[in-house]
């Protein structure tokens, strides 16, 4: 894959596929930390040449038709009073001006979900070089994330994409110690991950709902909790590799609602009670130092503070650890903001879907089509 500092910009006309899904509510951005990664590449493409397009998607709109709701509009006027200049809006392919403008919503133009050859052909005929920065749509096989790429004269990777890949290669390559901490509600959903974290890592601690289900693997009793019972024969056989490290207690109560809150061995809870958070297992995790760590998923129902303390104290680990620490996933950054700092860690990634399935060594739809280049 070419480096976007490989390729000649110079009077270039230049679309850059970003990935702006920023948080809008009543036309008002909330939070704009997906901009300003982008701002990077966008700065030094505008070095290079001034003719340069923004694409991005926003929400999920039906396909063929305009909605409001989803406009880039607010978007684009966060980039115009940080760039301190206009940016026109533009609503097709064929208007696209000389100098710096914004396509709206990619996901308005019939054929982006599909790829369809129509749609990637038009994207790619548009400019002389098309620049991919949305790691985060990258296990996407859309006209602007795939089909594009396969057909775009000249095609390369933006700043942040490549930033993104770096940092999880660096962790997961072969030679660097790993350890891995994984939350969330279902080993379902992350089972791929699980899976090749553990051929990866000394140890992969687990959180969450995905932990209840390990403990009933052990034969523990898990009350109310959440559980997979269909995922049990698989939790029984990643438990074989003895490289997950479970709680040693647990925080309990009625329900998330009612009830007080109990800290509890996982031996000993009952079975009209649910498991909502956990202990972070210091000692445990103590006995492994490592080069890298890899965090997705919080420990516990960390939005309510009552089930937080497994999250907290993972977040304090993490914070005063030697290790290099790359996290990644919407509620993982969200703990993050509410506890500490992105500034306390190696690396964030804002990549939600494409960073799991890069985690769990699937072949991105994106990377492939790259790969062809």
């Amino acid at each position: 894959m070419k480096a976007l500092s490989e390729i000649n910009l110079n009077n270039k006309k230049v679309g850059i596929r970003l990935d702006l899904n920023a948080p809008i509510r009543a036309g008002k951005l909330l939070d704009h930390e997906k901009l300003t990664v982008a701002l990077p590449s966008i700065i030094n493409i505008l070095e290079r040449t001034s003719n340069l397009c923004i694409i991005s998607h926003l929400g999920r709109p039906t396909e063929g038709s305009f909605n409001q709701e989803l406009s880039l509009l607010p978007i684009k006027e966060w980039f115009e009073e940080r760039m301190q200049k206009e940016i026109p809006l533009i609503s097709d392919l064929d208007s696209i001006p000389d100098g710096l403008s914004f396509l709206e919503n990619i996901r308005f133009f019939s054929g982006e979900k599909q790829s369809t050859d129509d749609l990637s052909q038009k994207i790619a005929n548009t400019f002389d070089v098309y620049v991919m920065d949305a790691f985060a749509t990258a296990h996407r096989r859309s006209a602007s994330t795939y089909g594009a790429i396969k057909k775009a004269k000249s095609v390369c990777i933006g700043m942040l994409f490549s930033k993104e890949i770096t940092k999880i290669d660096q962790a997961l390559k072969e030679g660097s110690t790993l350890n891995s901490i994984v939350g969330g509600s279902k080993i379902s959903t992350k089972i791929k991950v699980l899976e090749n974290l553990l051929e990866k890592s000394q140890k992969v601690l687990v959180g969450g709902g995905i932990a209840n289900t390990f403990m009933k693997a052990m034969g523990y009793e898990i009350g109310k909790s959440l559980v997979e019972d269909n995922m049990l024969d698989r939790a029984k056989k990643m438990l074989k590799t003895d490289k997950i490290v479970m709680p040693e207690n647990v925080y309990i109560a009625e329900s998330s609602e009612m009830g007080e809150v109990t800290l509890v061995p996982v031996e000993d809870v009952p079975k009209d009670k649910m498991i909502l958070d956990i202990e972070f297992n210091f000692t445990e995790m103590n006995k492994f130092s490592s080069e890298m760590t890899i965090w997705n998923g919080p420990l516990g129902m960390f939005e309510q503070d009552k089930f937080s303390n497994g999250t907290k104290k993972l977040i304090s680990y993490l914070e005063h650890t030697s290790s290099k620490v790359i996290a990644g996933g919407g509620e993982t950054i969200f703990a993050i903001k509410k506890f500490s700092d992105s500034k306390n860690f190696d690396y964030i990634s804002t990549a939600g879907g494409a960073f799991l399935s890069y985690l769990a060594g699937d072949l991105l739809p994106t990377i492939e089509a790259l790969k062809t280049k």
